[in-house]
């Protein structure tokens, strides 16, 4: 078919191209979602390895994973990153950190972040276990 200068497209070719492109976006989009998962996740794993590092070179310097004086634990270079908040499991060392050496750090995710079932902890070995909440039960791998 021919067209001549000031014609456009039909309402059914329109039609067809929005089709299309509707049904390549249903296909990005879960995609695109999981891809920011995992470097959501891969973000805090760092985070928690800089924060291991920082508590082993403590460790070095000290023979201790917690601060002298009031029994606490040393301030962490990181806190959080863009989806998840970071912390030592405990609020303080207690007889058995002290006892075994160990720590748990943990990053949990923040609301509304779209991770609020996962938890990751990191262990005085350099362990990280992936952990998700599932009907109250912490099922965790690592």
């Amino acid at each position: 078919m021919k067209r001549g200068l000031g014609q456009g497209f039909s309402l059914m070719e329109l039609a067809g191209c929005m089709a299309i492109l509707a049904i390549l976006l249903a296909l990005a989009v879960p995609s695109y979602r999981q891809y920011l998962q995992r470097a959501r996740m891969e973000e805090a794993r760092a985070a928690l390895m800089e924060n291991g590092h920082f508590m082993q070179r403590w460790y070095q310097l000290r023979g201790v994973y917690h601060q002298e004086g009031p029994l606490s634990w040393p301030p962490l270079p990181v806190l959080e990153t863009g989806a998840f908040v970071i912390g030592f499991s405990s609020a303080g060392p207690s007889s058995d950190n002290i006892d075994q050496a160990s720590f748990i750090i943990e990053a949990r995710a923040k609301t509304g972040s779209g991770l609020e079932e996962w938890l990751l902890k990191l262990d005085q070995d350099g362990n990280i276990r992936q952990c998700r909440q599932e009907d109250g039960v912490e099922n965790c791998r690592l």
